[in-house]
């Protein structure tokens, strides 16, 4: 058997002009030094590839490796694309660890993910979607709102001022990121309670949730909006991300537990998850959970949400990788 390929988007911060949006596209590169020295741990051979040209992605995968590591999160710094280059490997009928294409193209639409989990009963905050133009002049639903692209991920795009309180504001926001991102913008209601996300993991057929996380945001309260934004999530040395760490387990009664792991295991379901994933939730002023959005290909550093919940269950990193692996091929083969 020849080597496992570990496959991720080369980042240049060329792709981004002058913006930090690239900051998180780049960590990337933690996710694949960790699969990469823990696959030498488990004696699998693998070779590290970024895709930086596609007609060469498709040359060199002639002959095909036995799997490959699905890590790309974009292409050329368009995270739009994510899913074409999972797309090619299904094409090319090579097994891929992580989300199908189909998946991940829904996943990156947040509108058409929040159509689905709503047609299918699931919670998620109300919201609208502005194409360009004029903006309405009322919302069918109160302030404050949360403003943010429907098509990016990693709160690409996601700042303080994107939690607005008047209509001012909201034409403000709205029309600058329009400009900015040049893609449909999601106005939604913003809900004041806990966040929190459940990671999931599939393994030999039967789905399980990984221990609850919290994302903590007393201490952001105090200075206004308790919102996870782009700094919190990527800037190591900004306030917001001092402010915002991730607890797992987290602190949480019974029958919460319970129903956001339902509520976690029904999204996967319903938007076809592969693998692993994760889903976060918000609650409101009652406590009631509402999943935010579906993220397929989470993160897997090693000081990532995902790898805490997999250390809080008691899954080593190599297991884990290994358990990727006997999903995708058969046992015989590794």
């Amino acid at each position: 058997m020849g080597p496992f390929w570990i496959l991720y988007n080369a980042v240049e911060e060329l792709y981004h002009g002058a913006t930090k949006d690239w900051i998180s596209e780049a960590a990337v590169q933690e996710e694949v030094e960790a699969v990469y020295a823990h696959l030498e741990i488990l004696g699998f051979p693998c070779i590290r590839y970024p895709i930086t040209d596609v007609q060469k992605l498709v040359h060199d995968l002639s002959p095909s490796p036995p799997l490959i590591f699905n890590l790309c999160e974009g292409f050329r710094g368009n995270a739009k694309k994510e899913m074409h280059v999972a797309a090619l490997l299904e094409l090319l009928e090579i097994p891929f660890t992580g989300n199908s294409a189909k998946t991940l193209g829904i996943a990156q639409d947040k509108d058409l993910t929040k159509r689905i989990l709503s047609a299918s009963g699931i919670p998620t905050p109300r919201w609208v979607v502005y194409h360009g133009g004029n903006l309405p002049h009322s919302i069918p639903f109160s302030f404050p709102l949360i403003v943010k692209p429907s098509q990016e991920d990693a709160s690409v795009g996601i700042e303080k001022r994107n939690v607005v309180k008047d209509m001012k504001s909201l034409h403000q926001v709205t029309k600058d990121l329009y400009e900015q991102y040049r893609e449909p913008i999601l106005i939604e209601e913003f809900l004041p309670g806990r966040e929190f996300n459940v990671s999931l993991l599939e393994r030999e057929g039967e789905l399980h949730t990984l221990p609850i996380s919290e994302v903590s945001l007393k201490d952001l309260e105090q200075e206004g909006s308790a919102l996870v934004s782009y700094e919190a999530k990527w800037i190591e040395d900004s306030p917001e991300f001092r402010l915002t760490p991730s607890i797992c387990p987290a602190s949480v009664s019974p029958e919460l537990a319970e129903t956001l792991r339902t509520l976690a295991v029904e999204t996967w379901k319903v938007l076809g998850g592969k693998d692993y994933g994760r889903v976060d939730f918000r609650l409101d002023r009652e406590g009631n959970p509402y999943v935010l959005e579906f993220n397929p290909n989470p993160d897997i550093s090693l000081q990532a949400g995902f790898s805490k919940a997999l250390k809080a269950a008691g899954i080593p990193y190599e297991e884990f990788l290994k358990i990727l692996i006997e999903n995708n091929l058969p046992l015989k083969e590794t």
